[in-house]
């Protein structure tokens, strides 16, 4: 019996949009203010690195255990509870002006952020189907890379004018209309459970390490992790480090790249989500991948601001390609009844790569040579792909293979 293609954007998920708009803008201006900061009261590229990279610490275990409890409590309390974390962190920085305590402050903020992200991802799984994900998926990305586009674009302006601490603050107030959005306007999506009475009723899987047993998710495994090094480690960490010192670049002008990557991401990913829906995931997947690496080699040649501009370009269309793609491969195998543990595991692969791509950007960039620092997370990019392409298994177009999680035949 052939799918049913429900459509795509419904007025009432409009406030679910919304919320990961104002996301994207919070987020867009913090993206731009941590690496400047850290750079301003270290002047070391390295000490930038170990701040992004350990932030993603909280997210390797919190992104299971949010999972879990989305299974057990429902998903709109945890959605709830990340933003206010996330804000109340975002204000306490505001006053930060020392490393040592921003560190502190950002890996506690971090707890919001994986809380954010498993959550919003089970409510996306919820509300979608194997037929139309992938667009529905290009749709929440270009929610957050519209506000990727706006929050760095206004972002350096308020910190050229009032100085970094007006992006911490504009985060904060961000994540206060989110609060208020999801309390106010968002329904639950926690499928309802099944009465107790028939004793071969399915019960909601437990959390298991299980799924590294399949050669699917171990692809998606390292697709995750690939899409966190170019994001953490490239865009997040060394395109700021090195436009400010290698190329003399202020904050507004820093801002613009980041900005700019965001709207290559809007505009490649509603056409990548239709490509991944009709032809397949892995379509997307490998040559997204490929794409991250070979902007990372590129990047590690550029010398001007204009070559820099052009190569960011590049990267924010793989980095839409990739984090769409990883999403709605991790939403089509994961199991109905356990979405939440599930991708909160996957959120834990992803956290390996947030962890470990800034730190070895950093340490590359600081102590061998800009060079080494974007060859490395190319090579970590180009291995990625060659397992998607080699390992992974299609979910979803004519050679899908699997459906919601289930064999087909």
């Amino acid at each position: 019996m052939p799918e049913t293609r429900p459509r795509v954007l419904r007025a009432s998920n409009a406030p679910i949009f919304f919320s990961f708009f104002t996301w994207g803008f919070g987020t867009g201006a913090q993206n731009l203010g941590r690496p400047l900061f850290a750079l301003a009261v270290t002047g070391n590229v390295f000490l930038v690195g170990v701040l992004i990279a350990v932030n993603a610490i909280p997210r390797f275990f919190t992104g299971p255990l949010t999972g879990y409890l989305t299974d057990r409590l429902g998903r709109k309390p945890l959605i709830m509870l990340a933003p206010a974390i996330r804000g109340a962190t975002n204000f306490g920085q505001v006053f930060a002006d020392d490393y040592v305590t921003f560190l502190v402050l950002e890996l506690i903020g971090q707890i919001g952020v994986a809380m954010w992200a498993t959550s919003s991802n089970v409510l996306l799984s919820d509300v979608t189907t194997t037929a139309n994900r992938g667009r529905v998926l290009a749709l929440r990305q270009m929610s957050m890379r519209l506000g990727f586009v706006a929050g760095p674009l206004v972002g350096g302006v308020l910190a050229a004018v009032y100085g970094l601490p007006a992006l911490f603050l504009l985060n904060g107030i961000s994540k206060v209309v989110i609060v208020l959005t999801v309390l106010f306007l968002v329904k639950e999506t926690r499928p309802e459970p099944r009465p107790a009475a028939p004793s071969d009723a399915p019960r909601p899987r437990a959390f298991s390490l299980r799924p590294f047993r399949d050669r699917a998710f171990v692809a998606l495994a390292f697709a995750s992790a690939g899409g966190a090094v170019a994001q953490a480690g490239v865009m997040q960490t060394l395109i700021p480090a090195h436009a400010r010192l290698s190329l003399g670049s202020d904050e507004t002008a820093v801002g613009f790249l980041i900005s700019l990557a965001a709207l290559a991401a809007f505009l490649a990913a509603f056409p990548n989500g239709v490509i991944m829906d009709r032809f397949g995931r892995k379509v997307s997947l490998v040559p997204a991948l490929a794409l991250l690496a070979a902007a990372s080699f590129l990047l590690g040649i550029g010398d001007a601001y204009v070559v820099l501009a052009l190569v960011v370009v590049v990267h924010g269309v793989g980095g839409s390609m990739a984090m769409t793609g990883t999403h709605a491969y991790a939403m089509d195998l994961a199991p109905a009844d356990g979405r939440g543990s599930f991708l909160g595991l996957v959120m834990a692969a992803q956290s390996v790569g947030a962890i470990a791509g800034p730190a070895i950007a950093g340490a590359l960039y600081q102590f061998v040579s800009p060079l080494s620092a974007f060859v490395a997370i190319g090579v970590l990019l180009l291995t990625s792909a060659v397992l998607m392409a080699a390992l992974g298994r299609e979910t979803a177009g004519p050679r899908r293979v699997v459906v919601d999680g289930e064999p087909l035949g």
